[in-house]
């Protein structure tokens, strides 16, 4: 077999590894990532072509329509999710395969321009990410106070957040002072009297970085069987957690007018008013949330519907029956259905509606509490929280194992 003079810079396996590294660092799954990056060889005529995803690589191989052999590896850079990067590409690769003539040039022109492409201003994000903090306070359960406090307190984190992202290249770092930051802006609005329970306060605010999308990725690779992959993402997830309770736990200790929290704060509904507008703000919340995931806008009325509801389920099935695992299982079960169903309609990947309907639903409060309660001496709250997160992830491990079979193909639309 031929091989390519190493002197020829552009050529077919250069844009089909930029493909896939846009895919993987804008937080695909392996599946996703391996479909199109096979897609976009058949466009340009790659014959034989293999592709194996790993942490932080990609290897892919294949023969060109010269005859000529190649055959690379890509590194990736830490993964930053963006939903909006991820349609794109999917969308170019359905394109591609309905064009005659492909060249490389042309994809890889292509691919550049959507990895540059920036779906949202940085004052719009800065806007979601105080909306999201109030919204979901005031799905906690929160009053008016507490939600406008914590949407403040979001604000602040995530224009830290914005500035950080170009200058420390560690992101556990960086969770780790955007937490302090919102610990520190939380005690200080509880001290001057803004705020009535501090504990919700915090965690609305927190909600915004809680690693959702890591999550459900980890879930869905590990129920793919790529072990590998799905505990490295679930273990950056667990970690983030992990920096977000240090950071809460560490600047709480060092100011001299706030106390470490002993006991947790939860909100009971007793009217249909209550469960109505933690309903909405929950679907608020979402969507802001969607937002700094740089999820089209044709997609956000979606998601915060889907969110919603499953919201209101989890609330009336925990209301009634108390039981934590089917509080989660049936939630999960419907956004996860509903996800593969919107996504087989509108021709776009499942993750951009389960990696942020099920916001919501994800264990990252309850395993950043036990780590936070652990972390402070109070042994046995912190084992609840932690007895609750883990039912939570294998309930909702188990609900999307189980769409996960349904086949696609029953959610297209039929041509008449």
């Amino acid at each position: 077999m031929k091989r390519r003079p190493v002197t020829t810079l552009t050529n077919e396996i250069d844009a089909v590894l930029l493909a896939g590294r846009i895919l993987m660092e804008s937080g695909a799954e392996v599946f996703r990532i391996e479909t199109t990056m096979n897609h976009i060889a058949d466009a340009l005529g790659i014959e034989s072509f293999e592709v194996y995803v790993v942490n932080q690589g990609i290897i892919a191989s294949g023969t060109n329509q010269l005859g000529y052999q190649e055959a690379k590896v890509m590194n990736v850079n830490e993964t930053a999710i963006d939903l909006g990067k991820l349609e794109a590409v999917n969308t170019l690769s359905r394109s591609l395969s309905k064009q005659t003539k492909v060249t490389a040039t042309e994809v890889l022109h292509q691919l550049t321009r959507i990895n540059h492409q920036a779906l949202y201003t940085v004052w719009a994000i800065l806007a979601a990410y105080f909306l999201g903090a109030g919204g979901f306070s005031l799905a906690l359960g929160s009053s008016f106070i507490d939600a406008f406090t914590a949407a403040i307190a979001g604000l602040l984190a995530g224009g830290f957040i914005q500035l950080a992202s170009s200058k420390i290249h560690t992101r556990f770092l960086t969770t780790i002072l955007a937490s302090s930051i919102v610990s520190l802006s939380v005690n200080l609005f509880y001290f001057l009297g803004l705020g009535e329970t501090r504990s919700i306060i915090l965690l609305g605010a927190l909600m915004i970085m809680i690693p959702g999308g890591f999550f459900v990725n980890a879930i869905r690779e590990i129920s793919q069987n790529h072990f590998t992959i799905g505990f490295t993402l679930l273990m950056s997830a667990l970690m983030s957690c992990i920096s977000i309770s240090a950071g809460v736990a560490g600047t709480t200790e060092l100011l001299p007018f706030a106390d470490q929290m002993t006991k947790t704060f939860s909100a009971e509904s007793v009217t249909y008013v209550d469960f109505l507008m933690r309903t909405l703000a929950a679907g608020v919340g979402t969507i802001a949330f969607s937002i700094t995931y740089h999820v089209p806008k044709r997609y956000l009325l979606d998601i915060g519907m889907v969110s919603a509801v499953s919201w209101l389920l989890y609330m009336l099935v925990k209301e009634n029956l108390a039981l934590d695992i089917i509080a989660i299982f049936l939630p999960g079960l419907f956004v996860t259905l509903v996800s593969k169903i919107l996504a087989a309609r509108r021709k776009t990947p499942m993750t951009i509606f389960l990696s942020t309907s099920i916001f919501p639903l994800i264990p990252g409060l309850s395993f950043y509490r036990g780590i936070y309660f652990m972390l402070t001496g109070s042994n046995e709250l912190a084992m609840t929280h932690l007895r609750t997160s883990f039912v939570t992830a294998f309930a909702i491990t188990i609900a999307i194992s189980i769409i996960q079979q349904i086949p696609l193909s029953l959610f297209k639309k039929r041509k008449k």
